[in-house]
């Protein structure tokens, strides 16, 4: 389940499909389509970084938790 499928469902309920309206429906199709470009982005990057990185597993997964919690978590 993507972030924004729950955030429907969380909003709507598991059958929102069923009840929300057209326009609704239309920008959860688009928000669905952004996210799935924006994880392709994400998987690209991880890629490409973790050839930088020697393909050394624990040096990928530190930096990505450096970045985000720089990036997302407010202090």
């Amino acid at each position: 389940m993507t972030a924004v499928s729950a955030l429907m469902e969380s909003i709507f309920g598991s059958d929102f499909r069923l009840t929300v309206s057209d326009d609704i429906l239309n920008k959860y199709q688009i928000s669905v389509e952004m996210d799935k470009q924006q994880h392709g982005v994400t998987w690209d990057s991880a890629i490409k970084a973790h050839d930088n990185r020697g393909h050394v597993h624990a040096r990928s997964i530190v930096d990505f938790d450096e970045y985000y919690n720089e990036t997302y978590i407010k202090k």
